[in-house]
């Protein structure tokens, strides 16, 4: 028997699924090469075949949340896949088997505690729960042995332990995802670059964009300093929506964590005990915070500690007149509420839409830090991140990369994909660490039916610092009434109208 597991040939590969009941579909899916003998892949690329198939429908259906499931001999046959991997410029073919399955308890745990409204297929809007999102497949390449045993199995997944990184890894840091986007073999290997965008539970959340049938593809973490990559995750859903918007994130399984709950030295970690860990607090977080006011949700920018003032959008507090508003801090383990006072607030259709809050500061947590509002000139094409609140999760903030599009003097306009909850807050250069500007809103169409999460609007930290500075001395709001802005030029420009000379 054949089983060489230190080989050349990690990195991605593409299966089809070539059962002869079956081929007219040819359902397809990236994966993950473990080795020259087995290959890792998702459970989506067998979605085409579990609505056909009574007996493979109750065969997933069977699995046991973290245990490794052997694939019955009698349904053998309908479980043969075609693997493709690139080596040397040439696309090389085996013929795969699909030997073992399991759901992973983590992840499972994961969707049901953070995502169990969201909808992560079109066709699933209006099913329930599908057990493919937590489900791997290990595959075996070129091998006589219609079977494979557990210990083979696990020895091969603890190869792809190794390959995994077992350093933390932070909001922000670049990552590459590769795939082959459709199943078409001409893309194969292909590459998507973003950042780690959050960390919930067994799930990666990126703003690297990929399409359908990258399923199953690697995502590497890559080094600032050399340039290399590690293995950090496998990608599990291309396209989500969250309360009827797309969502413009892909996710991924968080592999150190999701092996570890199959593996034995982790099998005293039952599926109902496996803990949901969250990243650690990160030099973008230090200075947001998740802001409240009735059913509005957002992000506030802490801007001076000693005095606990907060900047957010006036959209995020409109309820104010009625409901409390409150912002959420991490204080001494738990979360807690803090209400605020409203110092300022813009109730009219006019720019800029800024509110200022004030905390008593003995409420804040320590480890919070004031964000530093950068006086430099804005370069056109600087890279930088937005930080917020998206979609509302009771977590870390998220963090999407972008470029500076366009610089105005009362306009700033990125790339990062804004989602709900990120109104007010920062976008920060990557170079200096500095916030450039106040995260207001998405660029609409003209009937505001869509909305273009990757062109967002932001009013420029040059806006806000003189009168903050001013308040800050003078402790009189007068000082604010420069945030609201009368000027005809202004408002086209945030209407995105053109002001004709004609």
């Amino acid at each position: 028997m054949r089983d060489s597991l230190t080989d050349a040939w990690t990195g991605s590969a593409l299966v089809l699924h070539t059962s002869s009941e079956y081929s007219a579909s040819c359902p397809k899916s990236s994966a993950i090469s473990i080795s020259r003998d087995w290959v890792l892949t998702h459970g989506t690329v067998l979605e085409p075949v579990i609505r056909t198939s009574d007996a493979i429908s109750r065969f997933v259906e069977g699995i046991v949340p973290g245990q490794l499931t052997s694939v019955p001999e009698e349904l053998a046959g309908q479980f043969e896949f075609l693997v493709l991997r690139q080596q040397n410029g040439d696309v090389k073919q085996h013929r795969g088997k699909l030997v073992f399955a399991w759901i992973c308890p983590l992840l499972r745990q994961t969707f049901h505690m953070f995502f169990n409204t969201w909808s992560f297929h079109q066709r699933e809007l209006l099913q329930s729960r599908k057990p493919q999102r937590q489900l791997f497949l290990l595959i075996r390449v070129d091998s006589d042995q219609p079977l494979a045993d557990v210990p083979t199995a696990k020895r091969a997944l603890r190869y792809l332990q190794l390959q995994v990184s077992s350093r933390a890894f932070s909001r922000g840091a670049t990552v590459e995802i590769v795939s082959s986007p459709f199943g078409n073999v001409w893309l194969i290997d292909s590459v998507a670059r973003g950042v780690v965008s959050n960390v919930v539970g067994g799930i990666i959340m990126t703003d690297a964009y990929v399409f359908p049938k990258s399923e199953g593809g690697p995502v590497y973490v890559v080094s600032p300093d050399s340039g290399s990559r590690t293995l950090i995750g496998m990608v599990i859903v291309t396209m989500v929506w969250c309360r009827d918007e797309w969502v413009h994130y892909t996710f991924a399984a968080n592999l150190a964590p999701c092996l570890s709950a199959i593996l034995p030295n982790y099998r005293s970690l039952s599926p109902a005990k496996l803990p949901i860990l969250h990243d650690k607090a990160n030099a973008s977080d230090r200075g947001v915070v998740m802001v409240t006011c009735g059913s509005s949700k957002g992000t506030g920018i802490l801007v001076d500690k000693d005095a606990g003032i907060f900047v957010t959008c006036s959209h995020v507090i409109e309820e104010a007149s009625k409901k409390e508003i409150a912002i959420i801090v991490f204080k001494e383990g738990q979360y807690s509420r803090v209400p605020t006072k409203l110092l300022f607030n813009n109730p009219k259709a006019l720019p800029y839409d800024v509110a200022v809050l004030k905390v008593d500061p003995s409420e804040l947590d320590p480890s919070l830090e004031p964000v530093q509002l950068s006086d430099a000139p804005i370069a056109q094409g600087e890279p930088v991140i937005a930080v917020g609140f998206a979609f509302f999760l009771s977590t870390r903030p998220t963090v999407s990369s972008g470029v500076v599009a366009k610089s105005l003097d009362c306009m700033l306009i990125t790339t990062c994909c804004i989602q709900g909850g990120f109104s007010g807050g920062p976008i920060i250069s990557r170079t200096t660490g500095k916030m450039l500007g106040m995260i207001a809103c998405n660029v609409q169409s003209c009937d505001n039916s869509v909305h273009f999460q990757r062109m967002s609007l932001s009013v420029p930290a040059a806006v806000l610092s003189k009168p903050l500075r001013q308040y800050l001395l003078t402790d009189n709001t007068d000082a604010l009434q420069p945030l609201v802005s009368n000027d005809l030029i202004v408002r086209k420009t945030w209407a995105l109208e053109y002001h004709s000379k004609l």
